[in-house]
């Protein structure tokens, strides 16, 4: 009779055991699913995470590092510009793709997509018919102009009517710049008076000194550069001609690059593009960058 209870005891705290053993097993199954541990161990949060990540494209834009206010790096480091302000809500809006940015001289910014170093190519690049047999174009710009400012020293007596009043003066561009390009192609045009092209790629202040010393005649400047260089600089040159090389049956905007190959990267961003031109929020940005609204599309 001892024995049996004795037995009997025995077995009663085996069975407590067990059902010790299994709550404890709960309990460790239960905080582990709350953790979000999988049978393999691997957190299914984290997993989770992973393939978001995975299915986000990393999009490497080379951007002007100098040229404000459309593409500049500040004092402090910082990108900033019209145009990089433009691809940060771009981006927001663009899940699929994750946009970094690599600032460096413009020189260097083609030479990068040549590479496959970057997949877009910013830094308010007009359209011409060199390019564009190259690159990729997108088909929505964010600016549009009238044509290029003729910009001669304070004083000067030239006077431009029109792209022939160009021919025998000294004009400076910068190097694989469209105005380079359209000064170019003027000289293929005008063999007997052609236009004596001066490579600068100096800074703004370089470019005054050297206008107002004479070292050229003149340079094709955008009209809203004018006015801003007048507001930093004061009024130390003149504007000699206007609206030149402008056509209204040609593309008169500024446009984001990219490489033949790209073309479902460039739909994404000009379907975005569009919607920010629709809205006003385009228009909005170019008021409080650039002083006035230069998004409307005057070429057609």
């Amino acid at each position: 009779m001892k024995k049996s209870e004795k037995e009997s005891k025995k077995a009663m705290t085996v069975a407590l055991m067990a059902v010790v053993l299994l709550a404890a097993m709960a309990a460790t199954a239960g905080c582990n699913s709350r953790s979000g541990v999988s049978d393999g161990g691997q957190s299914t949060e984290s997993t989770t995470k992973e393939s978001v990540a995975a299915d986000v494209k990393i999009i490497k834009i080379g951007i002007g590092n100098s040229f404000n206010p459309m593409c500049y790096v500040d004092e402090n480091g910082n990108l900033q510009g019209y145009d990089f302000e433009t691809l940060k809500k771009i981006d927001e809006l663009l899940p699929q793709y994750e946009f970094e940015y690599e600032p460096t001289e413009f020189k260097n910014i083609l030479v990068g997509l040549d590479t496959d170093n970057y997949d877009i190519a910013v830094h308010h690049y007009g359209w011409n018919e060199e390019r564009a047999k190259k690159y990729l174009y997108g088909d929505v710009g964010n600016f549009f102009d009238i044509g290029y400012n003729f910009r001669v020293a304070k004083g000067s007596k030239i006077l431009i009517h029109s792209e022939e009043d160009l021919g025998g003066l000294k004009i400076a561009v910068q190097t694989s710049s469209n105005v380079a390009y359209l000064s170019e192609k003027y000289n293929t045009e005008h063999p007997n008076n052609p236009i004596t092209i001066i490579y600068d790629d100096g800074t703004t202040e370089q470019h005054l000194a050297s206008l107002n010393s004479g070292i050229y005649d003149g340079l094709l400047s955008i009209p809203f550069v004018d006015i801003l260089d007048k507001a930093a600089y004061g009024d130390i040159f003149d504007i000699a001609g206007s609206q030149l090389f402008y056509n209204t049956d040609k593309l008169n905007g500024c446009y984001f690059i990219y490489n033949y190959g790209d073309e479902q990267l460039k739909q994404d961003i000009d379907a975005v593009q569009q919607e920010l031109l629709d809205s006003g929020w385009q228009k909005e940005l170019s008021e409080k960058i650039l002083g006035a609204d230069y998004t409307v599309n005057l070429s057609k």
